[in-house]
């Protein structure tokens, strides 16, 4: 039978599209050929145990060493090495590699037993996606992706929200707690979502939950992720975007959505953004006090259960500790990482690790339509633009002035640093994508699956 790599989405209601998008179409002709700071105090409990592989997988050389007795009610402090703040992960070509390496999976099966009969070459489970939606990254347009894809692929997907953001709220990562929105091809009786009710009827888990949530869905097996070599039994993908940007468009979003108040011109909204940076910056201030911070889905329940010593470290430091910890669990768990402004790359990448052998010549030219025009989209739902005024008319303003511009850096510099290390990874992942250096697979006539090694 032949053999196919595809992927897409039907659209959600439109009060959960909140994503505008200036995506590049940069690498529509690129190689697709569907025309065919120093933080003394982290607390972190796993990382530890880690050290080791990740010195040995990625030849970094963070080592975390404890320092003298906490005040009480706080749990273990650990102290990072002199000028940790210069201290650089390293994510390879080899890691990459392994991220994006093909799933096997049969798009178009509707035997629930054959689909679920196949093991994952990289979680010894069977497939099993974590899409984790990331506040203003385009996950709109991603999530009615992974809507068509499931449609099309026969794919059972959960898709879910407010699982324990509401501010101030520290339970965040317990399944349970997730709002149930929608699903594609499980029973509709299904109301809600757990351990058990995802690993008994779903592939794909999407919406705003975060790293780690998965983890024991397959109870079989604990997860210990350690940089690629043991990975969790479920594959986590996600979306960044540029803080600058995400920034712009969650004003943009907020006055939609009647949060703010709203602006009549470009000129005023810039005003307007300007201002709540020159009084955040004046408190000492970041981008994670005014939106939703990029770590916050990044960081396991764990790590958002720590608490920090409030006399002890500086905002800078606890933004730092986040920052590092984020950074880690994108390594930890291999990540794949798409980013908006490549969003036609992303869904390259995206349909080379779904790796789907498609089981008729009829279904191979849907799936391929399907990820051709995905692979081709200029711009996401555009759910911050107000009337007139975009994202990008109002950056084009904010970049005339030079001298605010640089504060507008310094706002954001903490998730920049989470943003440059995804970027790192999305771009070896793409270039792995590119060399093609992985198995294939063919579908015999007993429907069984063999894998025939060409060159990995």
């Amino acid at each position: 039978m032949t053999f196919a790599r595809r992927l897409g989405c039907t659209s959600l209601p439109s009060t959960y599209i909140d994503d505008d998008i200036a995506i590049t179409n940069s690498n529509k002709k690129d190689d697709h050929k569907h025309q065919n700071h120093s933080s003394k105090f982290l607390i972190f409990g796993q990382t530890t145990s880690c050290t080791s592989a990740l010195i040995l997988m990625i030849g970094a050389t963070l080592m975390l060493m404890t320092i003298s007795l906490i005040p009480k009610n706080f749990h273990p402090l650990f102290e990072l090495p002199h000028q940790s703040q210069n201290l650089k992960l390293t994510y390879t070509a080899e890691l990459a590699a392994k991220a994006v390496e093909p799933t096997v999976w049969t798009c178009g099966e509707t035997d629930r037993h054959k689909q679920t009969a196949v093991v994952d070459p990289i979680t010894n489970q069977r497939p099993f996606f974590a899409f984790v939606h990331v506040y203003k990254t385009g996950g709109s347009t991603v999530r009615e992706f992974f809507r068509e894809y499931a449609a099309v692929c026969k794919k059972s997907l959960a898709l879910v929200a407010q699982c324990g953001y509401q501010p101030g709220d520290r339970r965040k990562g317990l399944l349970e707690d997730c709002k149930f929105l929608s699903c594609v091809n499980a029973p509709q009786s299904i109301e809600r979502v757990n351990s058990t009710i995802l690993h008994d009827n779903y592939d794909i888990l999407g919406g705003h939950f975060i790293f780690g949530m998965a983890d024991d869905i397959f109870s079989n097996a604990t997860a210990t992720p350690n940089y690629g070599n043991g990975a969790p039994q479920v594959r986590h993908m996600t979306f960044l975007r540029q803080p600058i940007t995400r920034f712009v468009s969650h004003i943009l979003y907020q006055q939609k959505q009647g949060n703010a108040d709203k602006t009549d011109t470009v000129e005023e909204t810039v005003e307007d953004i300007k201002k709540r940076i020159r009084s955040s910056r004046e408190k000492g201030e970041y981008v994670s006090s005014s939106i939703y911070p990029i770590y916050d889905n990044l960081l396991t329940p764990e790590q958002h259960a720590m608490k920090y010593d409030q006399e002890q470290t500086t905002q800078e430091q606890q933004e730092l500790v986040k920052v590092q910890l984020s950074i880690d669990n994108l390594l930890r768990y291999n990540a794949i990482v798409g980013m908006t402004e490549t969003f036609s790359q992303s869904i390259q990448i995206f349909e080379h690790a779904m790796g789907q052998i498609v089981n008729s010549t009829r279904k191979e030219e849907e799936v391929q339509e399907m990820f051709s025009r995905y692979i081709g989209e200029k711009e996401s739902k555009n759910g911050s633009k107000r009337n007139d005024i975009s994202t990008g008319s109002v950056l084009k303003e904010l970049n005339k002035d030079g001298e605010f511009m640089a504060i507008f850096r310094e706002f954001v510099k903490y998730e920049q640093m989470i943003v440059d290390f995804a970027m790192d990874m999305h771009q070896k992942q793409y270039e792995a994508v590119k060399k093609g250096h992985f198995e294939r697979y063919t579908l015999e006539s007993s429907d069984m699956l063999y894998l025939d090694s060409v060159g990995m």
